[in-house]
């Protein structure tokens, strides 16, 4: 398991969908093997981008989460900017391509969600290929079930949004589609770029900031899943928010796949070492021991 559990109680939080985050074990030297073929040929195989990614999310979480707490039921609330702040320093270190922005501008509002896009080259059957991803780590905060009940409508606004609506998760609980979508990006932390998945991901933000008085049928109120506005809108929107990270205190840990692996043999090497010497000092000492039973036992003669 990637995440240990936390050593601090926390207040358990009841949230709209069941999916955990990701927690299997990931194969360091793998993910390693994967940045150095990056670097040496420019691009990462198709089958590797996953294990690359998941990697990726991991790394956020852990570096945005305190030591002490169980990441596991974490609901990332407002660590945002954090992860994004995060995110645009290892991909800078990485040589990746990425694009910074906040759903508030995607979606014509104030600043709701900070989030990075970033830019996989690849090779799908033999042609060079780019292949976007958001990454958001910190998603599940918009799926607190106290945050998601429709009667948020009528009571006082909370949060960033300056009006009385539920969170975007109860808009992706209204269809099986809006559903599954949420499952995953809870599990995983990023989706694949593509007309669809954009939809899918900002209608429910677009519906958290309409208020009830937007609707021309009162009856429409809740029970609208998706806006008029198509995936390539919304991409369109992405590209003219895109923003400079605001740079975050947090000293964060910066290593790479190459830099953890090559510390980890550093210090098995080192152990293997330590072995040695230890195994050579038990044999010298066990040889004298041998010595000191031969001299004493030749005196008694």
């Amino acid at each position: 398991m990637l995440y240990k559990a936390g050593v601090v109680e926390s207040e358990e939080i009841d949230f709209l969908f069941d999916a955990g985050i990701y927690n299997e074990d990931i194969d360091i030297r793998e993910v390693a093997a994967i940045q150095g073929f990056y670097e040496k040929h420019g691009y990462i195989p198709e089958n590797h981008i996953v294990t690359f990614l998941n990697w990726l999310t991991y790394s956020a979480r852990k570096n945005i989460s305190n030591e002490l707490e169980d990441i596991t039921k974490s609901s990332f609330s407002g660590r945002c900017a954090v992860a994004q702040s995060f995110y645009s320093q290892l991909l800078d270190k990485l040589g990746l391509n990425k694009m910074t922005f906040n759903i508030g501008d995607v979606v014509g509002t104030d600043p709701i969600h900070a989030l990075t896009c970033v830019e996989i080259p690849t090779k799908h059957n033999g042609e060079d290929v780019k292949k976007l991803f958001v990454l958001d780590p910190t998603f599940r905060q918009f799926c607190i079930s106290e945050e998601n009940r429709f009667e948020r409508y009528y009571e006082e606004p909370r949060w960033s949004v300056k009006m009385s609506s539920p969170h975007p998760g109860y808009f992706f609980n209204l269809t099986d589609e809006g559903r599954e979508f949420a499952q995953g990006l809870i599990h995983y932390g990023f989706f694949e770029v593509n007309e669809d998945s954009l939809k899918t991901y900002f209608d429910p933000f677009k519906l958290y900031v309409t208020p009830k008085e937007d609707y021309a049928n009162k009856e429409d109120v809740g029970k609208i899943a998706s806006t008029e506005l198509t995936g390539i809108d919304y991409w369109d929107r992405m590209l003219a928010s895109r923003k400079d990270v605001m740079t975050s205190s947090n000293n964060f840990d910066l290593s790479t796949p190459r830099e953890i692996a090559q510390k980890e043999d550093s210090k098995l090497l080192n152990r293997l070492r330590r072995r040695n010497i230890q195994g050579e000092l038990d044999a010298m000492f066990e040889a004298e021991n041998s010595s000191s039973h031969v001299s004493s036992n030749s005196s008694t003669k």
